[in-house]
């Protein structure tokens, strides 16, 4: 998917998501590589701030994620997606990643002939900041040569699975204002479908349907599937690893890439409604997280993945034994489904 390496973080005892996540990434043609999970960490290896945070299970999977960010610079790698292991997507993934590829780029790419000059106007200048559409497809911008998304010199970090993001308003200036807009786009459902969760649900309200929207990231929930590059990575792994530990991973990253508590802005762009999600299978709701409870309890009798249409898990039967009737989440014209959770 134009990825050097793809990783996926697993806690070894969770065998049930390692073989899900194995399956998926066979069936849509994806390379994976794990990284275990976090379960003990040493208090004293915790950098400043780290008493703060007493949740074991969050304190894991931050050091699950800085060890992947850890692994990037060790091994150099020049780009890498990384998924949570219950992680699910629409079995046209590549084809929907291509469509992300051409909005990233007109929100980071410079106008042609140009070196530091945006479609965006709000991308240096913050005087007198308002929000903007670019449709993909009207523009051109400088073509990127390091990678399909834009050149890696250029971001450090696309929030691409999440439960739930916000669009960057005037009022959150200096975050630039500019969102890359796909009209009809198939694979995004009906906007009464659309569980914007802990977003602000401005996408149902401002753009017609099937339409898929990519901006700048601001107060995304979630780590479920992002990319990073290698600069990034180094950034990120002193900011939140050895410089200041004070709050959940999500919440740190979102304060590396609004630029919040005394960490410098990136270049951080997330997609409305996400191309990736949690996966939550017919089981116990209490076994669907292990970093906290998450679903509260009960027990979930329908499969499901919230915005994802294809989805590659509900479709497993399907695709494993050759068949092309897919089950669609999320059917046009149709009244959006009790998911239970």
């Amino acid at each position: 998917m134009g990825f050097e390496k793809i990783f996926v973080i697993n806690l070894p005892k969770r065998t049930d998501h390692r073989d899900a996540a194995s399956l998926a990434a066979y069936l849509t043609d994806l390379e994976i590589e794990y990284v275990d999970g976090v379960t003990e960490i040493e208090e004293n290896t915790l950098p400043l701030g780290g008493d703060t945070i007493t949740n074991k299970g969050a304190i894991g999977a931050w050091r699950a994620h800085m060890n992947v960010f850890r692994t990037i610079v060790e091994r150099n790698i020049s780009t890498a997606l990384v998924m949570e292991d219950d992680s699910d997507w629409d079995i046209r993934i590549k084809s929907q990643m291509r469509r992300f590829a051409e909005s990233s780029r007109l929100l980071v790419q410079p106008l042609p002939g140009t070196t530091d000059e945006f479609l965006d106007p709000t991308y240096y200048s913050f005087d007198s900041p308002s929000q903007r559409d670019f449709y993909v497809g009207e523009h051109q911008v400088t073509e990127p040569t390091t990678s399909p998304y834009g050149d890696v010199s250029r971001w450090d970090f696309f929030w691409l699975g999440h439960c739930g993001a916000k669009f960057p308003l005037p009022k959150d200036a200096p975050l630039p204002q500019g969102r890359a807009v796909m009209l009809d786009d198939e694979t995004v459902p009906e906007k009464q479908h659309i569980d914007a969760q802990f977003g602000d649900g401005l996408l149902a309200q401002e753009y017609p349907q099937h339409t898929r929207v990519v901006s700048r990231t601001h107060d995304n929930v979630c780590t479920s599937v992002y990319a990073i590059t290698l600069a990034g990575a180094k950034r990120y792994l002193y900011e939140l690893a050895l410089h200041k530990f004070n709050k959940g991973v999500d919440l740190l990253m979102n304060d590396m890439c609004d630029g919040r508590d005394g960490r410098p802005m990136r270049t951080c762009l997330t997609v409305h409604p996400q191309l990736f999600q949690h996966h939550r299978p017919i089981a116990k709701k209490t076994s669907f997280s292990d970093i906290g409870d998450l679903s509260g309890d009960g027990y979930s009798d329908q499969a499901f993945t919230r915005n994802i249409r294809w989805a590659t898990r509900v479709n497993f039967r399907q695709l494993v034994y050759g068949q092309t009737n897919y089950t669609d989440l999320f059917p046009d014209g149709e009244e959006r489904p009790d998911l239970h959770t």
